[in-house]
């Protein structure tokens, strides 16, 4: 049996030391311990996740698929089409994901161009097309559905959330009586298609702006029948009276208790806007800073580089406003010498 370093080697997570062995059976891993412990992944597990994503994710993705391939589960990412006609080969390069993020899924699936009201139907066809690979393995029995910007801290936990889930057909990470979200949604399987099968009846003809994926999963779950697990705890806003269904302040929750789940680009954006302190260092990839979520806030990275707290205060008041009425401070103005630690 292959080890657990060895697998963490050939998703890249840590590195080989040396190429593989072709005919030196006392070096491991060799091309038959791969071979062997690899050739059939797919049919090793009853449980597939669907990471899905797309190329604003990439600040977040590798933390993200890490996580997901630490659980031992089939990973597929969902990665909406990174270019279109207009882009040019920069844009498309800086678009696509880097080597070490590709070795991280068991697979990989784009589908067709879809234009407009991205995270609606760009949503629903990320999760069609990789449904296509979950057919085709009989073993499967749970799917994950999970966005590319939602680590999990605790991922080898991940069967206690099959378990709470017990014999109902689906639980998500937030619910309430209008919505089911879909950053995080655990399938008992069958269910999982007939959900994605109706949901496929209604974007067969686009209607621009429509169709929701949260609304058509509550529709779906009440239109045929099924039974939706709502977790003890959901992350509630800070007035206590309704769900957060980005989970934006890291409010504790079931899903964060078992497998430690964050919506790492929603605590981001709230971050930044209501002057908190940002996710920890660890989850981003600052390859990426200049992409979609940072591109307004590039005083971040010199604090994650630095630790001084001064370029944070400048990253908030650029903030504080909106994100069109930019301000902007020099840094002198928080103070001739950095500061460090958070306050009292």
């Amino acid at each position: 049996m292959i080890s657990d370093i060895e697998k963490k080697q050939v998703t890249g997570i840590l590195p080989f030391k040396n190429t593989p062995s072709a005919n030196d059976y006392s070096i491991r891993p060799n091309w038959m311990d791969l071979e062997i412990n690899f050739n059939s992944a797919p049919c090793r597990t009853d449980t597939a996740i669907i990471c899905t994503s797309w190329w604003g994710h990439r600040p977040f993705l590798k933390a993200t698929l890490t996580s997901l391939r630490l659980t031992g589960k089939f990973l597929i990412c969902a990665y909406d089409p990174p270019v279109y006609a207009w882009n040019s080969e920069v844009e498309y390069k800086k678009r696509i994901p880097p080597i070490d993020i590709f070795l991280l899924p068991h697979a990989w699936v784009h589908k067709h161009l879809t234009f407009d009201s991205p995270k609606r139907n760009g949503w629903f066809w990320d999760v069609r097309y990789a449904q296509g690979i979950v057919k085709s393995f009989p073993n499967i029995k749970y799917v994950f559905t999970v966005n590319g910007d939602c680590p999990w801290e605790k991922p080898q936990a991940i069967d206690e959330l099959i378990s709470l889930m017990g014999s109902a057909d689906l639980m998500a990470v937030t619910s309430d009586s209008k919505t089911i979200h879909t950053c995080a949604v655990l399938f008992e399987v069958e269910s999982f298609n007939r959900i994605i099968d109706y949901m496929y009846d209604y974007h067969k003809v686009s209607i621009p702006g429509s169709y929701s994926p949260e609304l058509l999963l509550l529709e779906a779950v009440k239109q045929l029948g099924l039974i939706e697990k709502v977790v003890p705890k959901q992350p509630m806003e800070p007035g206590g009276d309704s769900v957060d269904h980005y989970s934006r302040y890291k409010q504790p929750n079931t899903w964060n208790d078992i497998v430690g789940y964050r919506n790492i680009g929603a605590e981001f954006l709230t971050a930044v806007i209501e002057r908190l302190d940002p996710p920890e260092k660890k989850f981003f990839d600052f390859r990426f800073f200049d992409d979609i979520y940072f591109q307004y806030n590039n005083h971040l990275l010199k604090y994650y580089e630095t630790g001084d707290r001064r370029y944070l205060y400048m990253c908030w008041d650029q903030n504080e406003d909106s994100w069109y009425d930019r301000v902007h401070y020099p840094l002198e103005r928080y103070g001739d010498k950095p500061i460090f630690g958070k306050e009292k």
